[in-house]
């Protein structure tokens, strides 16, 4: 671990951020979205958003802003904002296997042997980090890494012009805490992008079904009203919400994920 730099609140405690791997084999990454390196060559990964960040964040201004990416996986939302001009960048990632929870499947390895679960579940989170220390070395990045809870960041962050939930509310428990969690420290904007209920629907739907084991990490989907009650009780409100469809990436088999319908939700501080 290294001391990098003391953010600014002058009560705060300094921070440490991660020492940045190097050398990191590309083999022995995975790669969420879809990446372009420096010699030209291309890694698929789930997504391409390639030249969509603006499209994805809701058009955000990040020219000049601090700007946090949570749930970072490979960086690719962490560095798009760097390209885009902001001055600096934090991405926060989980720091152990343990912290991600899943629906509660009877049988599943993740009820029936979770310290197992989570060892083989850390093998491929590591491979999440190997991928994002790659890419940053390879675009001579200056994002700085946080690892830890997502509903309790660490003393001494800050404060953030831009705070991005990049797809990530779906896959926890909990995404009021969540929220209010990266409330405290967005200045300015706060990012989601998500799915959600439009219309005269349910406040929320719960995604869990037992005919679908395997979807085991998608939890909640909430209608537009319910985000703006809870970022109303954070103190934002939504300023616009910009829907757009995102490449999907070939799956297994040569087949291709369908393209993927999203909506970045821009709420901006108002208290």
């Amino acid at each position: 671990m290294q001391v990098l730099k003391t953010v600014y609140d002058n009560n705060a405690p300094a921070l440490t951020y991660e020492r940045p791997l190097r050398d990191v084999r590309r083999e022995d990454c995975f790669f969420y979205h879809t990446m372009h390196f420096s010699d030209d060559t291309v890694v698929e990964g789930g997504w391409d958003l390639r030249g969509r960040f603006a499209d994805y964040t809701g058009h955000v201004d990040v020219e000049g802003a601090r700007v946090l990416d949570v749930g970072t996986a490979g960086g690719f939302l962490s560095f798009s904002a760097e390209e885009a001009g902001a001055r600096e960048v934090v991405s926060f990632d989980q720091d152990t296997a343990a912290r991600q929870h899943l629906l509660p499947f009877a049988g599943s390895p993740f009820m029936t042997d979770h310290e197992t679960w989570v060892r083989d579940h850390s093998r491929a989170m590591q491979a999440w980090k190997n991928g994002y220390w790659y890419a940053h070395q390879d675009r001579n990045s200056r994002a700085k890494v946080l690892y830890g809870d997502v509903y309790d960041l660490p003393p001494g962050i800050g404060r953030f012009d831009v705070v991005i939930l990049g797809a990530i509310l779906e896959h926890l428990g909990d995404p009021v805490r969540a929220i209010g969690s990266m409330s405290k420290v967005a200045a300015r904007h706060l990012v989601i992008n998500t799915d959600y209920i439009e219309g005269d629907a349910p406040m929320a739907r719960f995604n869990g079904d037992v005919s679908r084991p395997a979807s085991s990490y998608i939890f909640w989907t909430y209608a537009i009203e319910t985000y703006a009650k809870i970022l109303a009780i954070c103190g934002f409100e939504i300023e616009r919400v910009h829907k757009d469809t995102f490449l999907g990436t070939p799956g297994e088999a040569g087949g291709r994920r369908p393209d993927m319908a999203r909506a970045a939700i821009v709420a901006r501080r108002i208290a």
